[in-house]
């Protein structure tokens, strides 16, 4: 997973940039050319779910951090006959094609900028709009279950409970967007860019939430192996000598690690100058 994020960052780093109008071919125009984009996207997909998953999987451990520098570490997977028995597991699996969902699109998306930037078919369009937006919807559903009502839930009372539970939590996160929606309706008269942020952000928030715990509890355990991975030097998490590709992925995990909280305090503090001083290149800075 770590190198999908790194060919992934390389690949939209080096996309060609457009200042030309943007073209939409509608679907009563269709040429073989228009094909090419979703053809790279569904390929590349299906290499990426046949090869590079379960070899990322291959070997995968948990570990959790008993005393400073000692940890348990439990490993789930040696090998990628096991990461793929992993895969096929129903809980597993069901995140795992909405990974699969989210990464199509995004390679589709790739694929329409890397061919012709400035021109886009639109039944792909609406295609990437479903592949990332159905992942985007269900995971804070998802998280919001996780974190109230928990996972693998052992007898028939707390089956049901949990499932009465899960029935719940989805006309709550809504209701929480559209009033939020609605507030910001009432303030302004009218739905503006800055209210539907906010409403996004109110919606994504038990996924926003679960990732910084899980990034709060890993983030420097995560910063000090990887560097000594980098280093050549075998640590608790990872105890086998990692090799060249193995050190190389650790050195864009590190750079990845270092600057995502300068990243987030740089997005915080910007937002709150923006707001506050209101300069007049606003809308440059933002973008």
């Amino acid at each position: 997973m770590n190198r999908a994020l790194a060919i992934l960052f390389a690949a939209v780093w080096f996309l060609p940039t457009a200042a030309a109008e943007v073209v939409i071919v509608q679907p009563s125009e269709p040429s073989a050319e228009l094909a090419i984009p979703l053809t790279i996207a569904v390929v590349s997909a299906l290499l990426l779910w046949r090869w590079f998953v379960p070899r990322q999987l291959a070997s995968l451990q948990v570990a959790f951090e008993i005393e400073d520098d000692l940890y348990e570490v439990h490993r789930i997977s040696r090998t990628v006959v096991e990461a793929r028995e992993l895969l096929s597991v129903r809980e597993v699996r069901k995140g795992a094609i909405l990974y699969m969902m989210g990464m199509t699109g995004i390679l589709l998306l790739i694929a329409e900028l890397m061919f012709d930037p400035k021109t886009f078919y639109q039944p792909n369009l609406y295609l990437i709009g479903v592949l990332v937006g159905l992942p985007i919807v269900v995971s804070p559903w998802e998280t919001l279950n996780a974190q109230l009502i928990g996972v693998g839930k052992a007898n028939i009372k707390a089956g049901f409970a949990s499932r009465l539970g899960r029935l719940t939590t989805l006309p709550l996160l809504i209701g929480a967007l559209l009033a939020t929606v609605i507030l910001g309706l009432q303030l302004e008269g009218q739905v503006s860019p800055q209210w539907i942020a906010i409403s996004m952000l109110v919606f994504m928030g038990p996924t926003i939430i679960a990732y910084g715990r899980i990034m709060g509890a890993s983030w420097n355990v995560l910063l000090l192996n990887k560097w000594r991975s980098f280093r050549g030097q075998t640590t608790a998490i990872d105890p086998e000598r990692p090799r060249f590709v193995n050190r190389l992925v650790a050195v864009i995990l590190v750079l990845f690690l270092f600057t995502m909280p300068l990243t987030a305090l740089n997005g915080i503090v910007t937002v709150i100058y923006v707001i506050t001083v209101e300069p007049s290149n606003t809308e440059a800075m933002l973008n």
